[in-house]
């Protein structure tokens, strides 16, 4: 892999984020500038409206940057029946966007609520129904603009455990977004989803994740929100996903897409300038750069 080419950011890593009372959001100028200050030439386009939702303007602004747009994380609710208008409308909205851009990659999630990781309810009958129909229609929209569908297991949404993967895996041909703190999160193992997934591996969300505060979480214990405002996501190399261990696999298997760092951080202040997210992700960079 060329980490020159397949680095890429987004504007969680520095605590911006799209659920409620997430905590303090940096301005969106600061973001960018400290990207490329730590050498990241692409981003995600980061929750609805923290960047010009105008495709013209967008690219104005992340050309200003020195940054090109590689995807955008698109949570949307499909399991229940009254929200699927606005699901869809949603979804044609970033696809427009994205193709404007030629960012290639919609990164969807699946929440229960929209802002809320919190909880998950299993889905009944007539939800599991609804979701079976609605999926299907997300992956049109994002092949009618020549995009990369890639499903993203994530807390608090309908694919977040191992059972929820080994049914996108076994009775689905949709790719995958792995996204390694997460899988952790769900209780999952990181290595293994990327073997098993192989090729259908086409997006990449790179997270190290404590593995005790994520059974917190599987055990009701605590919360998704509490455990990362209380720091569950570490650079990369600290934590229990077997980062150094994913990264030589995909590298074996010739992975071509994205490499994204994208660490979820809650802040309550303005970090000082120098100080605060960057660091992290920095890190995380010298990490990967040991290992490519």
């Amino acid at each position: 892999m060329d980490l020159n080419k397949q680095l890429a950011g987004a504007p969680i890593s520095w605590g911006v984020c799209e659920a409620n009372g997430w905590g303090y959001q940096i301005e969106a100028d600061r973001v960018l500038t400290e990207m490329r200050e730590c050498g990241i030439t692409a981003t995600e386009l980061g929750p609805d409206g923290y960047l010009p939702q105008d495709a013209k303007e967008l690219a104005r602004v992340l050309d200003g940057h020195g940054l090109d747009l590689c995807g955008a994380f698109v949570p949307i609710v499909l399991h229940k029946k009254d929200r699927l208008k606005a699901s869809y409308e949603r979804a044609r909205r970033q696809a427009e966007v994205l193709a404007a851009l030629n960012a290639g990659n919609f990164v969807l999630a699946t929440p229960a609520e929209d802002g809320d990781y919190d909880s998950r309810d299993p889905m009944d009958a007539q939800a599991k129904a609804v979701f079976s129909e609605s999926l299907p229609m997300i992956t049109e929209i994002a092949k009618e603009f020549g995009l990369q569908m890639v499903l993203h297991p994530h807390a608090g949404t309908m694919f977040e455990t191992p059972n929820d993967l080994d049914f996108l895996l076994n009775e689905t041909d949709i790719n995958l977004c792995l996204d390694t703190g997460h899988i952790v999160v769900g209780g999952g193992n990181p290595l293994d989803i990327a073997k098993r997934a192989g090729s259908r591996v086409k997006h990449v969300h790179l997270k190290d994740c404590d593995a005790a505060a994520a059974a917190r979480i599987q055990n009701r214990t605590s919360t998704y929100s509490t455990e990362v405002k209380n720091g569950m996501y570490k650079p990369l190399g600290q934590g229990d996903a077997q980062i150094s261990e994913v990264i030589r696999f995909l590298d074996g298997i010739n992975y071509e897409g994205k490499l994204v760092l994208e660490q979820d951080v809650m802040l309550d202040h303005a970090p000082a300038v120098g100080a605060g997210p960057i660091s992290a992700v920095k890190e995380s960079i010298d990490f990967l750069k040991s290992l490519l």
